[in-house]
């Protein structure tokens, strides 16, 4: 195994759809270190620190993830890392999208059957999935260390952690033997991730295909979502699509017309005339994510609360792509961040990269400072939300603001989160602005695990003027990563 390949990747990779954490930002300098506590990982006696947050789902609803310490997440990803060519292909592989929508699209089959896991990660079977390991590795060693790990960081023998690529690799390879199962009744499979599409010629057909799949997932110890599972013929599938790409192309076709030049012609002894003069498809494309958002704001603005019309949930779907595009270019209403977060709450990671890209760019420290008030007193703040809000927060400077000061005070209360990860970030965030003292620092100590240990070290070093005893505490401990770790804080 490469530990030291895996801990750079992972100081420099974050957790799928989260912040880089102070607890990995502050381990920057300190990548031995890590690879040396990821090999004590493998002993099958030794602890791991893990911590379970929620994050929400597209709409309503939340799904728990598991973080695992650093060492432990660099020790798992080097292990499977080792099995890789073993493994199923990775089904979120470059083009895997594409190839999975076009396998429905291109169908010659009168209906496209789709089939979604429940909370497939969360019920993963380990002893399952150790069968299946040894059948492909022929590796008992290492098929016994992936158990040994996954049996200290879960709970009653089910569920690997989520967000991150070695998880990944393992559920493709668990999900492939439903795969397989289905194949074996002759049917054409398409998967990406936990997303099933099954061509099916007739319409008992169909039904035949959700049944097998039910069986079969019950055997794994999988159930199918009720709500994402369901029978499609494939020409409304192929309207379906055409629908949003007809919407794109009209938005973009609309904003090139209105930004065509027209530019008047003199000649001698004609009248006048004109040459169109097309903008560059930049600027259209730029003009056209505006307008989808003015249109969205102004459907979702009159629609009444948790109503999904057609037209605005259209034009939701592009509202991200629009606002990602729209980056480098004039400032977006915040009261178009704060209605999307309303209606999609997992929006909030594409708004908290949106500000973080116009840091250096605008002075807009003002619009910043507003706008993380304004989703903070918005409600529906949970744990990663709040993970995102502080790392957001702590990258922000002046200037001295009624928003400012309020952020900054709520960030301070967070150090007391029942959440680990959550504390960590606040105390990074609090000791930017010199709010970190003795009393709330020595809380912090004692409620904390190898999980977040060095990141409170962290921002102990940014703070600066702490108690010596305090500070003696983490640096002179018989590991370096505390010491490793303020010592980074002081730099940055």
């Amino acid at each position: 195994m490469d530990t030291r390949k895996a801990a750079e990747k992972a100081l420099s990779v974050p957790l799928d759809k989260l912040p880089m954490l102070i607890s990995d930002r502050a381990l920057e300098n300190s990548k031995s270190t890590l690879s040396r506590l990821a090999d004590l990982v493998a002993r099958p006696t030794h602890k791991i620190s893990f911590e379970t947050i929620t994050m929400p789902k597209r709409k309503f609803g939340h799904r728990p993830i598991l973080i695992p310490d650093a060492p432990a997440r660099v020790f798992y990803s080097a292990l499977v890392e080792s099995i890789d060519k073993d493994l199923e292909p990775d089904s979120r592989a470059d083009g895997s999208w594409a190839a999975h929508k076009r396998f429905a699209e291109e169908s010659p089959s009168e209906y496209i059957v789709d089939i979604d896991i429940a909370a497939c990660y969360e019920f993963i079977d380990h002893e399952r999935l150790h069968e299946e390991l040894l059948m492909r590795t022929m590796d008992a060693d290492k098929a016994d260390a992936i158990a040994s790990f996954l049996a200290r960081c879960s709970f009653k023998g089910r569920g690997i952690p989520q967000l991150s690529s070695p998880s990944d690799r393992l559920a493709d390879l668990y999900l492939s033997i439903l795969q397989r199962q289905l194949m074996r009744h002759a049917l054409d499979v398409s998967r990406f991730a936990d997303d099933f599409q099954v061509r099916a010629d007739d319409w008992e057909s169909a039904n035949e295909v959700i049944e097998f799949a039910a069986e079969y997932a019950r055997e794994l110890g999988l159930i199918l979502s009720s709500d994402k599972t369901k029978i499609t013929r494939t020409d409304n599938y192929r309207t379906q699509v055409q629908a949003q790409s007809d919407l794109r192309d009209k938005y973009f076709d609309s904003a090139r017309a209105s930004l065509t030049v027209i530019q008047l012609v003199s000649h001698r002894y004609e009248d006048l005339g004109f040459i169109e003069i097309p903008p560059d498809d930049q600027k259209a494309v730029v003009a056209s994510m505006r307008q989808i958002i003015l249109d969205w704001h102004t459907i979702a603005a009159a629609a009444s609360p948790g109503s999904d019309t057609g037209s605005e949930v259209a034009l939701r779907r592009m509202v991200p792509t629009a606002i990602a595009i729209l980056q480098a270019e004039g400032r977006i209403e915040a009261s178009v961040f704060t209605d999307l977060i309303y209606r999609e709450p997992i929006r909030l990671a594409g708004v908290c990269k949106y500000v973080l890209s116009r840091l250096s760019s605008f002075g807009e420290a003002g619009e910043n400072w507003s706008l993380l008030r304004k989703v903070i007193a918005s409600g529906r703040i949970g744990p990663w939300a709040r993970i995102w809000l502080l790392h957001v927060a702590g990258q922000l400077e002046g200037p001295v603001s009624e928003d400012a000061d309020w952020v900054i005070s709520w960030a301070r209360k967070q150090c007391d989160d029942r959440h680990e990860i959550v504390r960590a970030e606040a105390a990074w965030t609090s000791a930017k602005f010199g709010k970190l003292d003795n009393g709330m620092t020595a809380t912090l100590l004692k409620s904390s695990t190898p999980l977040t240990q060095h990141g409170i070290a962290a921002a102990m070093g940014r703070q600066g003027d702490l108690n010596a005893a305090l500070v003696r505490s983490v640096i002179q401990e018989r590991t370096p990563i505390n010491r490793e770790a303020y010592e980074w804080g002081q730099a940055n």
